[in-house]
């Protein structure tokens, strides 16, 4: 059997945790996680607790970040004079609905179900971000009551021009460069921490009313997995981090913002790059 029934039963209930806090807020806790898993390991210890049961079970984005994601699409066709669907990054808590919370912890043993079926059948991509990617499909086709997409979305591009592209071009090979040399440097056992850093970022993002960072961690993921099967080659690093985070900055406009659900386009460009790079090398 490709998982385990305890597990399962205890991804139900991350996923209520999930609808409890939010998809933003866990996965930022997830970013923290990380970055005190590899801490642990650069000092000597094996945080095998830490890492198997918080890192890999309960603040696994496939279980926990489905269960937020899905509950709020549901939580905004219920209510949608409180809700967007696609915005993930509120507390259902305060709707005071037991029906939302069970929602979430059924999305989130989906997602651990597809999770470890993925990882059982050695999917060359990453197995996560596609369960998160497949699940958001199945809710945007099955419980969307508004836009499933965003035709306006060229309008923005034509105004842009291209200089955004440069300006995005840049922004995406600094960010790969650096993360790429310093991974480089840690060694193939920290090439995942990059991806928890950009996770832990976003908590400035997110925070109050002050200046929001970027979302990075469609680049420092693909980074990772670019360096791990490469043999450490940065240029290329940084050539699949540039298609992930422009894929991402694609889907983003087109297929989530102002639609009816959450389809998270960083997942979308990490499965896209991560698959070629396993295809190519």
């Amino acid at each position: 059997m490709f998982f385990d029934p305890f597990l399962l039963v205890f991804a139900f209930g991350v996923g209520i945790l999930g609808a409890m806090f939010g998809g933003i807020q866990t996965f930022i806790c997830t970013g923290f996680a990380g970055i005190v898993v590899y801490a642990l390991k650069a000092a000597g210890v094996e945080p095998t607790i830490l890492g198997d049961t918080v890192l890999n079970m309960l603040l696994l984005p496939a279980i926990i970040f489905n269960g937020s994601a899905v509950a709020t699409a549901v939580a905004a066709r219920k209510y949608p004079d409180q809700l967007k669907g696609w915005d993930i990054t509120r507390s259902l808590i305060f709707l005071h609905d037991t029906s939302i919370m069970l929602v979430g912890g059924v999305a989130a043993a989906l997602g651990y179900l597809m999770f470890s079926f993925f990882t059982h059948i050695g999917l060359p991509t990453d197995a996560g971000a596609s369960a998160i990617i497949i699940l958001g499909v199945i809710v945007r086709l099955t419980l969307s009551n508004g836009r499933k997409w965003a035709p306006d979305a060229t309008d923005y591009y034509r105004e842009q021009g291209w200089q955004y592209w440069v300006f995005q071009t840049i922004n995406c090979l600094a960010v790969a460069a650096v993360f790429g040399f310093i991974l480089r440097e840690a060694g193939p056992e920290f090439y995942g921490v990059g991806f928890s850093i950009s996770a832990a970022l976003l908590l400035f993002g997110y925070a109050g009313d002050g200046q929001k960072v970027p979302t990075t961690h469609q680049i420092t993921a693909v980074v990772g997995t670019a360096l791990g099967l490469t043999g450490g080659s940065i240029p290329i690093a940084c050539l699949f981090a540039l298609i992930s985070n422009h894929i991402y900055l694609v889907f983003a406009k087109y297929f989530n913002e102002d639609c009816s659900t959450h389809i998270d386009p960083p997942a979308v460009g990490i499965v896209v790059a991560t698959l070629l790079l396993n295809l190519i090398f």
